[in-house]
């Protein structure tokens, strides 16, 4: 959702992305690839200084712009603090949070005047309206589909907040986390114990909190054929109390349906034996069972690598369905990020799973988020697939000439071998000219050098030190990943 930006915030995220993915990167590069006046990306470097700090953008007359961080800075670093500097999003969490009754004080908070809310307004509705839902002014509220809103604003707040320690109170926390907890047993029965990871507990903070604040502040948005589950949770006085104190919501039968309803839809199938015996009543669902079944199957075949989780990533994949309501990120789209890397360092396998995986989502207007979110189960929850890709990734064949002895070559070449895993073939070369050295080079896919005033056309040259450190094993990564992106 980078269009919510300003046009001035969405070139410069821009400009970030492009550093961030690339090493030295000239102003002519930069300004065509953003079309944007060189003069205009200089002073929007001037004003990015201010807003990454600590991390700065080194200038070279030769090199041109880079981004230079400490250890700690990293892409979601970017995106957060784009979000936490937007207008924009800033208004849409003040509404939806309904920090301010009356337009005039959401204007003077956020250091504007209120023709400029309204005019932010007009323009990200048509943004939000494809989302389902809009901004209502008059009632100070976000209006339209609870599912799609509560489905934005948990990405909101984690992509802002990253984790929800971030934006909850410790007093805060293990309320709600029991509150959490409850509903998923309630889903899951026939799980005797459940236990989540920091990851899933992370999300499970942020979906709550979302709901418990649509309950509270946006009552244009009431569900209604609600179930009527019992929670044993009610029972408890403390909890209830407590959960008041610190949410300031009741702790009701209504509003832990709804809470339910929101986490959960009717389609939800809570295990394998639920899903066998659906499958017999229901063509759609044997279908659908059918194809994750066999996607699965071939993956083990192909790969040769047992799933030893098979039953909680089929149920994972076969639930997307009705677990996904909408997009999956605001403006840090991760899935993608990660399905992008595993092709860089797997080849096109990845490739082929997306197509399987089209065929099982087909229908569903989502289908998008939930591919890279079924790409991301099946690598995150089957951790000897990436094991057995090691095995089968795709070789760059190297030459190398370096200026040192024969032996010394035969060291680096069995080093870039180790420390890349095989993913450079390494073969020292013995010549006697550059003339010689371009004839030899046909042969292979790219030259290792220490040599700079070495230079063929068409085919890359890596040049590192005689003494290879970790910034050279990361240049040749780049190189060999940019090669089989090509291809």
């Amino acid at each position: 959702m980078k269009e919510i930006l300003s046009s001035r915030s969405k070139r410069q995220l821009e400009l970030m992305e492009l550093l961030a993915d690339n090493d030295w990167v000239t102003f002519t590069t930069a300004s065509e690839t953003l079309n944007a006046p060189v003069k205009t990306l200089k002073s929007d470097i001037i004003e990015l200084e201010t807003l990454l700090a600590p991390a700065t953008i080194e200038s070279s007359k030769k090199y041109g712009i880079r981004l230079a961080t400490n250890f700690g800075f990293c892409k979601t670093s970017i995106y957060q603090k784009f979000i936490k500097n937007s207008v924009e999003f800033q208004l849409i969490e003040k509404i939806f949070l309904h920090n301010f009754s009356t337009i005039v004080d959401l204007a003077d908070d956020l250091y504007t005047s209120v023709s400029t809310i309204k005019r932010i307004v007009l323009r990200v509705n048509q943004l939000l309206q494809i989302e389902g839902f809009t901004i209502n002014l008059k009632k100070m509220q976000l209006v339209g589909d609870p599912h799609s809103i509560c489905n934005f604003m948990q990405h909101y707040f984690y992509e802002k907040y990253g984790v929800a320690e971030s934006l909850l109170t410790p007093a805060q926390l293990p309320i709600l986390d029991q509150v959490g907890l409850q509903i998923v047993k309630q889903a899951v029965p026939n799980e005797p114990s459940y236990n989540l990871d920091f990851s899933l507990l992370n999300r499970l903070r942020f979906y709550t909190y979302t709901i418990i604040n649509l309950l509270k502040h946006n009552s244009e948005n009431q569900l209604h054929d609600l179930p009527e589950k019992e929670f044993s949770i009610l029972n408890d006085t403390y909890a209830c109390d407590e959960f008041y104190s610190q949410f300031h919501l009741p702790l009701s039968p209504v509003n832990l349906n709804t809470f339910f309803y929101l986490f959960f839809s009717d389609q939800y199938v809570d295990s394998l034996d639920t899903a066998r015996e659906l499958i017999k009543v229901d063509r759609n669902a044997f279908l659908k069972y059918q194809k994750i079944e066999n996607l699965l199957q071939e993956i083990e075949k192909k790969m040769g690598c047992k799933c030893d989780n098979f039953d909680d990533i089929f149920m994972s994949l076969y639930n997307l369905d009705c677990q996904i309501h909408g997009r999956t990120y605001i403006l840090h789209n991760k899935n993608k990020e990660f399905l992008t890397s595993i092709k860089n360092l797997y080849g096109h396998f990845p490739m082929e799973l997306i197509h399987s995986l089209q065929a099982i989502f087909y229908s569903n207007p989502y289908k998008e988020y939930m591919i890279y979110e079924a790409i991301s189960i099946l690598f995150t929850r089957w951790p000897n697939l990436l094991d057995r890709l090691e095995y089968s990734t795709p070789t760059m064949k190297a030459c190398l000439l370096f200026n040192s002895g024969k032996d010394y070559m035969n060291m680096l070449s069995e080093r870039i071998t180790y420390y890349l895993r095989g993913r450079f073939s390494c073969t020292p070369l013995q010549v006697t000219s550059l003339e010689e050295l371009e004839k030899e080079s046909s042969q292979y896919d790219c030259i290792i050098t220490n040599i700079p005033e070495i230079y063929i056309n068409n085919i890359p040259i890596i040049v590192i030190p005689l003494i290879p450190d970790a910034k050279s094993f990361d240049k040749l990564m780049l190189v060999y990943e940019d090669y089989f992106d090509k291809k």
